[in-house]
């Protein structure tokens, strides 16, 4: 970690980049491209990474990783060799605040402010609901990815000391692709240890997959009973305790692994910064990812609100897709590049059985040929920043 100045330096614009997302990997690689084709070395930009982790986990290979499939390092992004290629200084911090009318960015655990000229989010968003009681001293969650780690090691700890003969009861709250995924992953990595899984996944919702059709939600209910998941939904989780789930009819079921995979909220820095946000209290932007404002500030992936379309999905392949534009359009400082939702776009999920859940379009399938073209589209995303 470098030691960042507090004010930007004389005819050099700074541009802070808080997150260290998918959207922020390529920036920073359009940025290095940008130099070497312009035959300079970046001197005219101080760039400023901003992230909490050392390393980016790439959320497409997360289940995989918590089956076993993959080991970290795999799925990590080194954000530090990364901004040391491009010059960059990186803080390992939290952002806390973000004042658009002093261009400054407060850190968690750095004494002053950062200035800025320009600054992009790529914050992610943080599970609905963690403010539920218990919620966040006793659940696991995958939301920054790099959690997922914290979670397998975890996971491993349990299987270490489970009781013999004693089935492992393993809590999923939220029934999104998320939750379904991680539900079906945990439970392979505990039958690949040879013990037992007692899965249950909870939705407060009427059914699971919620942003899919009728057709993908029966077959995925019908790969969940395959593999051993009870599914329970419109059943709301109101606490935790220790070695249990509160449900909101007083009951409560045992578990001693829950993990919280609930909808996206908005980040909480959002809230308290001068940002525009939108209804949804996500940061509202234009067509090409600027603040609606007008102010120097833009973003991608979870952490956006994007003006016209306030249902469109929070899914990774959005962000992939905005990286272009926001890499354009902050290197400019202008927007010289517009993005436009896909309607609809492939979906692939592990269901970590040596298949995967396809959906394009109309066509649905569960199939092994499904699993090889995920593994190879994520393998070959992870090359993409490698050098």
């Amino acid at each position: 970690m470098t030691t960042t100045p507090s004010t930007s330096s004389s005819g050099r614009t700074r541009i802070v980049l808080a997150g260290g997302g998918h959207a922020h990997l390529h920036l920073m690689h359009a940025a290095m491209q940008h130099a070497r084709a312009q035959g300079m070395d970046g001197a005219d930009i101080d760039w400023v990474l901003i992230s909490p982790f050392p390393r980016h986990h790439y959320s497409g290979m997360v289940p995989g990783y918590l089956a076993g499939t993959y080991e970290e390092d795999d799925l990590a992004f080194d954000l530090a060799g990364i901004t040391a290629r491009l010059g960059a200084h990186r803080i390992e911090g939290m952002v806390t605040r973000i004042s658009m009318a002093d261009r400054v960015v407060e850190v968690e655990g750095e004494p002053s402010p950062i200035a800025f000229d320009r600054i992009s989010l790529d914050l992610g968003s943080i599970p609905v609901g963690i403010d539920t009681p218990g919620v966040q001293e006793h659940a696991a969650t995958v939301r920054p990815m790099s959690r997922a780690v914290t979670l397998r090691r975890r996971l491993d700890g349990l299987l270490a000391t489970l009781p013999t003969g004693r089935p492992l009861r393993m809590a999923v709250v939220g029934g999104g692709s998320a939750a379904v995924e991680v539900a079906l992953a945990l439970g392979r990595r505990v039958r690949d240890a040879g013990q037992t899984p007692s899965t249950t996944l909870f939705e407060a919702g009427p059914h699971i997959l919620p942003d899919f059709s009728d057709v993908v939600r029966e077959v995925g209910l019908g790969i969940l009973h395959e593999a051993g998941v009870t599914v329970r939904t419109g059943t709301r989780v109101v606490a935790l305790e220790p070695k249990s789930v509160i449900l909101g009819d007083g009951t409560n079921a045992p578990a001693d692994l829950v993990v919280w995979l609930t909808g996206a909220a908005p980040p909480p820095v959002l809230a308290v910064s001068d940002l525009p946000v939108a209804p949804n209290g996500f940061f509202h932007v234009d067509a090409t990812l600027q603040a609606v404002d007008g102010t120097p500030a833009w973003g991608a992936g979870d952490c956006i609100a994007l003006t016209g379309h306030p249902d469109m999905p929070r899914a990774g392949v959005y962000a992939v897709r905005q990286s272009p534009v926001l890499a354009a359009n902050v290197l400019a400082g202008r927007g010289v590049r517009h993005f436009t939702p896909q309607r609809s776009f492939l979906s692939l999920l592990n269901t970590a059985d040596g298949r995967a859940l396809l959906r394009w379009k109309a066509v649905v399938a569960h199939t092994r040929w499904a699993w090889w073209l995920k593994d190879r589209i994520d393998r070959r995303f992870m090359t993409l920043y490698s050098s």
